[in-house]
């Protein structure tokens, strides 16, 4: 009786590790057509290197990957340590603000922010450049940080940042010594999607006018120079490799728990802080906290319903398509609920690889989803239709193809979040049902899955709100006639008809503030 239990608990690995791989290995189908397709060699990238252009690019793209990023970790942890470690006024309610602009795709707030600005002064060009990304960008993207470290220091225990006062160190001093290394692995989830959403980003960049490596590698897809494109889609890759390198090197050993504090039945005897009085600091927290609010939410908004005033007063609501406006909403929530599906149920294997059975080719698994997530959009899309126009033309020009796009492209977002939920699941429950003699199958539904659910949740939620925001992918492989949010404000846009765009960046933040409620609501319970 022994004997066959044994086998199935040997074999259950094995399964797991072949099918973690096989996802991996879709994963990377679009770094395969960029070295493959376009033959690329090493001398070729040399000198496209090598061009002043092209190092321009590249230059542009780094000074980006690191300030945003950089900016929004200085600002998600300030902000969260105001709102957990401190008596500010209104500390929920200026939670949920914060946590709001994860509802306002980064391309929709630059629409805002250059349409306000046209609106008041059509020659004005105080927004272009890094400064102006940095800003906008940063202020978009600052709660994929804010978030996690909330969270993370609700669940801190406090005793040894008492023990560290108790020694003489200073609030600032304990902080930096005591708090901010555990809250590393909520630092490092937040900063990586935020620099590989920087590799990527588009739209937000074309508004703003600051060219990057991806804004080079569409340009020149758009005008034919399809070589060129893929030589530049080498190198972004390359950079991305450098950063999930970086991130590796810089938070080693981030996302494994300690063996004493992985099982936990209940609360035990974790003390959690009493908020520390700001005193005279009040009034520049509160001042600060409303300058945060005011450019991540009051002017995106602002802009928005400056352009829907402007249609309603100037050309009025009759002759607008309201029908085709109505047609993209749902197209995008059905397509968004499709896609986020899809992606949890693929990414399951690889989250329960890296969390069960951590190793060197587990690892390496989980980084290999990571890749695609810095390659533009086109290139993605340029892959599958490459792929299903030569080998599976029933997929061309079909809703399948654009979900397996997203798939590709927001796999490593439900990874990370089910990472999260499967090590609160702590492994020693697993072994104590397959010791009762429960298969994998059934210790998985009736075990693991329920206490893993709330991070399977939240990734599910992390892909539905990427697939409004995602642009150029969607541009690319949406179905001929089928309408989405985002392709019916870009169109417009790039015509700078702002007014007629509103209502679609309208539509687009209403509907990606519903996932970013409910995550916002879990991550600050």
């Amino acid at each position: 009786m022994s004997r066959p239990k044994r086998r199935a608990k040997m074999r259950a690995p094995r399964l797991l590790a072949l099918v973690a791989v096989l996802v991996a290995g879709f994963a990377l189908i679009p770094v395969g057509y960029v070295l493959l397709r376009g033959g690329v060699s090493l001398g070729a990238l040399v000198d496209t290197l090598t061009l002043p252009t092209t190092m321009g690019y590249l230059v542009n793209t780094v000074l980006l990957t690191i300030l945003v990023p950089l900016a929004s970790v200085v600002l998600g942890v300030l902000l969260a340590v105001l709102v957990v470690r401190t008596d500010l006024p209104g500390r929920r309610i200026w939670a949920m603000l914060f946590a709001l602009p994860l509802g306002i795709p980064a391309f929709v707030g630059s629409y805002a922010w250059v349409s306000l600005s046209y609106a008041v002064n059509p020659a004005s060009t105080a927004l272009f450049g890094l400064p102006g990304a940095v800003l906008i960008l940063g202020s978009s993207l600052y709660p994929y940080v804010f978030l996690p470290v909330v969270a993370a220091l609700r669940s801190l225990d406090t005793t040894q940042e008492e023990m560290a006062r108790s020694l003489g160190h200073g609030l600032v001093a304990t902080f930096l010594k005591v708090t901010l290394p555990q809250l590393r692995p909520a630092l490092s989830g937040g900063a990586l999607i935020i620099a590989l959403h920087m590799l990527a980003e588009y739209g937000a960049l074309v508004l703003l006018r600051y060219q990057t490596l991806t804004t080079a590698i569409m340009a020149r897809y758009e005008f034919g120079r399809a070589e060129e494109a893929l030589l530049l889609s080498t190198l972004l890759t390359v950079l991305c490799l450098a950063v999930l390198g970086f991130d590796r090197l810089l938070f080693r050993g981030v996302g494994r728990a300690a063996p004493d504090s992985r099982i936990r039945l209940g609360s035990g005897v974790t003390r959690t802080s009493t908020p520390a009085p700001l005193h005279a600091w009040q009034v520049p927290a509160l001042l600060g906290s409303s300058a945060v609010v005011f450019i991540g939410l009051v002017v995106p908004l602002t802009g928005i319903f400056g352009g829907l005033f402007q249609r309603l007063f100037g050309s009025g609501f009759a002759d607008y398509d309201w029908l085709r406006l109505l047609t993209a909403i749902g197209n995008t929530a059905s397509v968004g609920a499709l896609a986020a599906l899809v992606t949890t149920l693929v990414a399951i294997p690889v989250s329960m690889f890296i969390t069960r059975h951590p190793s060197t080719l587990s690892m390496l698994t989980e980084r290999a989803t990571w890749i695609t997530r810095s390659l533009p959009g086109i290139v993605v899309a340029l892959a599958l239709v490459f792929l299903a126009s030569r080998y599976l033309p029933g997929l061309y020009q079909t809703i399948a193809l654009m979900v397996l796009g997203y798939v590709l492209l927001f796999l490593p977002l439900a990874v990370g979040a089910q990472r999260s939920g499967l090590l609160a699941a702590a492994p020693q429950f697993d072994e104590l049902s397959r010791s009762l003699g429960q298969g994998p199958l059934t210790t998985f539904r009736r075990v693991t899955l329920p206490l893993a659910l709330p991070g399977i949740a939240s990734g599910a939620l992390l892909v539905f709100l990427d697939v409004g925001k995602e642009l150029t992918a969607t541009l690319l492989l949406h179905p001929t006639g089928f309408d989405m949010l985002s392709t019916g404000l870009w169109s417009r846009t790039e015509l700078l008809d702002y007014k007629d765009a509103a209502p679609y960046a309208l539509a687009l933040v209403v509907l990606s503030s519903i996932p970013a409620y409910f995550l916002a609501r879990r991550m600050l319970r």
